[in-house]
């Protein structure tokens, strides 16, 4: 089962660990090889920065795709080298997840 989640308020960060956890758990628990994705955008992008209290190691540890919006990044002033490891930056946030629900991932957002 293919899953992205979608966050663009930093109030949701732990909404989305504890979705994303639980959906990561039952995959392994249930032998389901499917992709899980979370994409970021809007004023959440501003908490994916190396000095953030947001650490995504826990998520990208476990293979767990982090895309960002850079359409977000440029509007906030972020430069894509101040960005945590391991994260994947997309064009268009929207697109992606656009693009997603089109190749058949349920879309989740908390």
């Amino acid at each position: 089962m293919n899953t992205i989640f979608h966050i663009n308020e930093s109030a949701k960060w732990p909404m989305i660990f504890s979705n994303v956890n639980h959906m990561h758990e039952w995959m392994v628990d249930n032998s389901d090889n499917g992709k899980i994705e979370v994409l970021v955008n809007g004023p959440a992008v501003s908490d994916v920065v190396t000095d953030s209290k947001v650490d995504l190691s826990a998520l990208t540890d476990i293979g767990i795709t982090i895309a960002v919006c850079n359409n977000s990044l440029v509007q906030r002033n972020i430069e894509t080298n101040s960005l945590q490891p391991n994260l994947t930056v997309v064009p268009v946030g929207v697109v992606e997840l656009a693009t997603k629900q089109l190749e058949g991932f349920a879309y989740i957002k908390p």
